[in-house]
């Protein structure tokens, strides 16, 4: 098997989500998916209001992307281009044959659509099936259940909390619900998402305000 690369440019497609390499020239769209406080609610990383902040978000992402630390994507609906969050791999570890997907954002409004499930499945066969991995870890807050239930439903298995071990922007410290998918679980996941991708779904794309 080839050694991990994990490196830019990738570029993966779906039937509605298209991911491609993070550009500090998305500042301007991120910025305005991104205006809703309640995104960074529990977010480590919170820009400050406005292109300018979300400028600097992205180009301290790609800093840690030069290092080979992450691969980090704009996700964006293919039907009309719309750029819509962020997400990326992070602690890529060839020796491990190991990495976790994370900083992931969405418009709210594209909530409870395909195009959540849809990204973690480009992301999970790409790291499973073209970088392979033994194993993708996927943390949360553990005071967010809402993505606690997403991550669930994606097939991968809890493994424990991690106590207070991040300081937030407010000074509270994090605690961690930690995920993981091995490469032997991955087809029957890959199977489940496939299920799911497979449903009637309305169109995932709404006005934004």
């Amino acid at each position: 098997m080839p050694p991990l690369a994990f490196r830019p440019p990738v570029i993966l497609e779906g039937k509605w989500v298209r991911l491609i390499p993070l550009s500090v020239d998305h500042a301007a769209e991120l910025a305005r998916a991104g205006e809703d406080p309640e995104i960074w609610a529990y977010m480590r990383t919170r820009p400050p209001a406005g292109e300018p902040g979300m400028r600097s978000m992205i180009e301290a992402v790609l800093a840690d992307q030069s290092r080979g630390e992450t691969l980090a994507f704009t996700q964006q609906l293919v039907s009309d281009g719309r750029m819509f969050g962020n997400t990326r791999f992070l602690d890529i570890s060839l020796k491990d044959e190991a990495v976790e997907i994370g900083g992931t954002w969405i418009e709210p409004n594209l909530r409870r659509t395909p195009v959540n499930t849809e990204s973690k499945r480009l992301l999970l066969g790409y790291a499973f099936d073209r970088e392979g991995v033994h194993r993708v870890q996927i943390k949360t807050d553990l005071r967010n259940e809402r993505s606690q239930r997403a991550i669930e439903r994606l097939g991968a298995q809890r493994e424990g909390v991690l106590r207070e071990h991040l300081k937030m922007p407010d000074g509270t410290l994090r605690s961690s619900v930690y995920y993981s998918i091995l490469r032997s679980e991955w087809p029957t996941v890959r199977d489940r998402l496939d299920r799911l991708l497979a449903r009637p779904w309305p169109g995932p794309v709404a006005p934004r305000p």
